[in-house]
């Protein structure tokens, strides 16, 4: 389990994250800190022992030192009683919930020791239809949050680790740390945002999360965040070059993913053709069934435009209203991708 911000995962002795809170050894109730393997913005996430009532492993989260100011204790909260609210076996679970002596809020979960999905697909060289089965589940666990009224809108690969739960790839969805509720308050504590603030990650953002208001999002947005990662797990890459995105100012980051249109997967396919080489070969597929071949391989058909690799089409910048693109009662998630 890894904090959403968190892109570093300690493999020495030495300390990634110095200016944090927490030490190594320090007790609060039953529970142990053994290692950090993560900070964000306003927490950081601990493995952990538990040796009492029973003895197992989890994560902690809490809130960093000098970062407990009201907004910030309020989505902290607010993501305690989201995670709280779900039981889904992709859904990390949340055990416990306390005050370390000096004050600070935190929340137990289980102990996910999983790669995100993206890094798991590659490194398993799984290939499309391996793909899809495992994107089916995250489309499930997605979909039991919005039953539960629960908005991640903060869905990325990092935010998605895969471990072989008997055999078998299994996808747990973490870090709720920006959720939102749809019918009911989270917590009774009032969370502001700024104007002109982004609530998540650029490159996996719907067009509306990029309005400077932000008010008119509902699961839609979150079915969008689940295009993207299918098309970067089929493409190999985000429909938006990340590097781009993050190098520009905020207004032009809002602008471009409010006006412009990314690439169709097969155009990106047939027009890169390192990229199409490197998917192939991460998806132990061979060179000739790249698009622009004439094999009968999985390719051809993404090529050809027989498969439909999001089933969520990005919103056209011409659209007065770019969530006219996305259907309304999209649920059951997985249907399109189960039609392969």
């Amino acid at each position: 389990m890894t904090d959403h911000d968190s892109d570093t995962v300690p493999h020495s002795g030495e300390d990634p994250f110095p200016q944090a809170g927490g030490q190594p050894g320090k007790r609060m109730g039953p529970y142990v800190l053994r290692e950090r393997v993560g900070v964000g913005g306003m927490g950081e996430v601990w493995k952990a022992e538990q040796s009492e009532p029973i003895r197992r492993t989890v994560a902690i989260k809490l809130i960093k030192a000098g970062m407990d100011t009201a907004d910030v204790l309020a989505r902290f909260e607010a993501e305690r009683q989201a995670l709280a609210l779900m039981d889904h076996p992709c859904i990390a679970k949340v055990f416990d919930a306390g005050t370390t002596p000096e004050g600070r809020p935190y929340f137990v979960m289980e102990y996910v020791q999983g790669s995100p999905i993206d890094d798991y697909c590659d490194r398993r060289r799984l290939n499309t239809r391996e793909r899809l089965e495992l994107f089916q589940k995250v489309c499930q666990g997605v979909q039991h949050a919005h039953q539960k009224a629960v908005l991640h809108r903060d869905l990325k690969p990092s935010n998605i680790l895969v471990a072989d739960v008997d055999g078998l790839p299994t996808p747990k969805i973490i870090d709720f740390g920006v959720a939102k509720a749809t019918s009911r308050k989270l917590t009774d504590t009032t969370m502001y945002t700024s104007i002109g603030q982004l609530i998540g990650t650029p490159e996996y953002m719907s067009p509306e999360q990029a309005e400077p208001t932000s008010e008119d999002v509902d699961t839609r947005t979150d079915v969008y965040s689940l295009g993207v990662i299918l098309y970067e797990l089929l493409v190999g890459c985000s429909p938006f070059d990340s590097k781009q995105l993050h190098k520009a100012g905020l207004d032009k980051v809002m602008q471009v993913l409010r006006e412009h249109d990314p690439p169709r997967p097969s155009t990106r396919l047939l027009t890169e053709r390192k990229l199409a080489t490197a998917s192939a070969a991460s998806r132990r597929t061979a060179t000739s069934s790249i698009p622009g071949s004439t094999s009968e391989g999985p390719y051809s058909a993404l090529a050809n435009g027989r498969v439909q690799t999001t089933p969520w089409r990005p919103p056209s910048r011409k659209s007065p209203c770019p969530r006219t693109h996305r259907k309304s009662g999209v649920p059951p998630y997985a249907r399109p991708v189960v039609s392969h």
